[in-house]
């Protein structure tokens, strides 16, 4: 008996790199980022680290000027005169139940403002909401409640 040779089997993988990188290009493209939101505020800041969702949630915001908006992830949201935001409130919640209501106010819209939209919350029954801020950096130490270096 005498064993045969084997013969050797190379594969070439440059078919399989262009695919991966046609594929890449492909959903790079294809894929549709957050767009900017509607209703431009500067929010104030603070040191919580909750993440939001990203979806199910409803945005009611108030800028500086006190014009309320309602609307939801992506960013559109609509006008809504002070008179009308308990019923948007209600409206928004029986299309969307399970939905979170995330509160952003401008840093430097008066306070008033900011507890009209929590006396809607009361009024609607909407016990759970957050109220959005930007994350400060971190201080290191220098002071966070109130101590002198």
């Amino acid at each position: 008996m005498h064993k045969s040779k084997r013969i050797s089997v190379s594969i070439d993988m440059t078919p399989m790199v262009d695919v991966a990188f046609l594929l890449l290009i492909f959903f790079m493209t294809t894929t549709s980022f957050k767009p900017p939101a509607e209703v431009d505020v500067t929010l104030p800041a603070s040191t919580s680290e909750i993440k939001v969702p990203e979806t199910g949630i409803i945005v009611v915001t108030v800028n500086k000027a006190g014009h309320f908006f309602i609307g939801d992830e992506s960013g559109k949201a609509g006008s809504v005169p002070k008179e009308e935001l308990l019923a948007a409130v209600i409206a928004s919640r029986s299309r969307r139940p399970g939905a979170r209501i995330i509160v952003k106010g401008d840093k430097g819209t008066q306070f008033g403002y900011i507890a009209d939209i929590m006396d809607v919350m009361q009024v609607s029954q909407t016990n759970r909401f957050n109220l959005m801020t930007e994350l400060k950096p971190d201080t290191k130490g220098d002071g966070a409640f109130g101590q002198n270096k």
